[in-house]
Parts: structure tokens; sequence; C-alpha cells
């Protein structure tokens, strides 16, 4: 079984191939390869492009590939919209299946997994910039969020764990509940806490809001962008928990409205074809 999936929830892109080796017993799966593609504008510069790349280097055909993935979001509306119009399209002329998962999660799990090895509890989070004075934020125990995949979608289930949340919010509000999280801790050990993403270098005074002395550093490299081989992992965790859909069954996880649909809801934009 070939997979084949990217996430372009921000400037940094991910590509990954993977395929399922019957002599890997451990995990079942091997890493064929994996890209990073950075746009200074949106990715309908190099998404095609890089996809039509990374399979002639592995030798592949667009129709040898079993299964689909893409990154949801929260991230991007443009880079959101393109990368998954570019799966459902892609999957639906091929009659493949799709996979949809968190792009938050795909870049918290190799801090997630270094954090859970570690002794002291930790709270991680993996947050990204949403413009408008607020973070797309991933929170939660570190441990929790190894076990994060999706969240369920109307009828349709997810993979995730208690206690991990997923939502747009202030600065000020993010540092509201981490602080309460790391108010867990007991006189003898401190949680401690750990920041990944773009969104760590946005509204530097919020941020000093958090205890400087709880901080861990992150010794994950590139920790900052979506990692190939883990938002292969995350599809290849849903495809083995059955979280397959139709093409058309997934779509981008905005998490707030866009500016077009607060504009139609408050009437201000023109009236056209399909607005009486």
């Amino acid at each position: 079984m070939k997979l084949l999936a990217w996430d372009t929830s921000q400037k940094a892109g991910a590509l990954v191939a993977l395929e399922w080796d019957p002599e890997n017993k451990a995990k079942g799966y091997r890493l064929v390869s994996e890209w990073a593609i950075n746009v200074d504008s949106t990715h309908s510069e190099q998404l095609l492009w890089g996809i039509h790349q990374l399979l002639q280097s592995v030798r592949w055909k667009l129709e040898d590939i079993d299964v689909f993935g893409v990154g949801v979001g929260p991230g991007s509306f443009t880079g959101l919209r393109i990368g998954i119009t570019t799966a459902r399209t892609l999957a639906s002329a091929l009659n493949k299946p799709l996979i949809g998962v968190s792009s938050l999660a795909a870049l918290a799990r190799p801090a997630a997994l270094w954090l859970a090895q570690q002794k002291s509890k930790t709270v991680l989070i993996a947050c990204t910039d949403a413009c408008k004075g607020e973070l797309f934020a991933l929170w939660g125990n570190a441990k929790s969020l190894t076990d994060c995949v999706v969240l369920a979608d109307g009828d349709y289930p997810g993979l995730w764990k208690r206690g991990a949340e997923e939502q747009v919010i202030s600065p000020d509000e993010l540092m509201k509940a981490v602080r309460k999280k790391l108010a867990e801790g007991t006189q003898k050990e401190n949680v401690h806490w750990v920041a990944i993403g773009e969104g760590r270098n946005r509204y530097p005074d919020a941020w000093k809001l958090l205890p400087a002395d709880q901080e861990i550093p992150c010794p994950v490299p590139f920790s900052d962008q979506v990692q190939g081989r883990y938002l292969g992992l995350l599809v290849w965790e849903a495809f083995q928990a059955g979280l397959v859909r139709k093409p058309l069954e997934v779509h981008p996880r905005y998490v707030r409205a866009s500016d077009a649909e607060l504009k139609l809801k408050a009437g201000l934009l023109p009236k056209g074809p399909t607005r009486g």
C-alpha cells in the first residue's frame, strides 16, 4: 500500500510518501521520501510541482497511490483551500480514499514524542499566527498530544486525547489556559512548558506572562514547521483507526469564520447572481 500526503497550513509546506512494509512487523510502514516546500506567497506556486517531483524521485506514478492524506488545519485559509482542494481533486479523479488530519497535531507530534520520554510533566503548546491578534493553538499535556490525530467532525469519528485543546484564541486567553494547567503541579514538582510553532515568536509580551523558570527549550530540530514524516505518521494512524473518507467528505478546519463569511452575514457584500 502506498500513501501520499501533504500539508499547506503554513508557508512551510510538507510532502511525504509512505509505504506499507510487511517485513517491518513493529510499525508496518516505512518512510519512502519527505519534502519541505517554503513559499513566499501561496502554495499554488509549488504544490503540484512538488507532488510531481516527489513521485518522480521515488519512481511512483500518481495512479499507484492507494491512500491520500492532507492536513486540514487550522491554519492559513488560502493555504488550506489549496492543499485540500488539490487532495480532493486527485483522490476523486483516481477514486481513492482521503484522510484528513490536524495540522497542529502534526506540528506538535515530534516535540510531544520527545517530551513524553521525560520524567517531568510538561504542557506543550503548538501554535501558529492566526492574524487579527489571535493564534491557532493546540495545547495540553505532552503525553496526551502524542495520541492526537484529528478531532471528530459531526457524524465522523476522530482520534483525539481528552484534555487536549485546539482552537483559535487570543494570546492572553491562551496564557490563562496554560497557567491553569501549570498550576496542577505540586510543591515537590513543577509542571514545565514548551512552546513550538511560528506563533511562539508572536506577541512577545504575552509569552512573558508564563513562568520563565518553568520553560524547557525544545531541542527538536525544525520544530516550528510541520515535518513530512510526522504528517505521514498521523495519516497512517488515522488509516489504521479506520478514519478514511470519500474525498468530498474532507473539509478544512478553519476554526473561525472567514472575512468573506462575516461580510456576507453582515450584508456588506454586493448582490451577485446567487445573492438576491
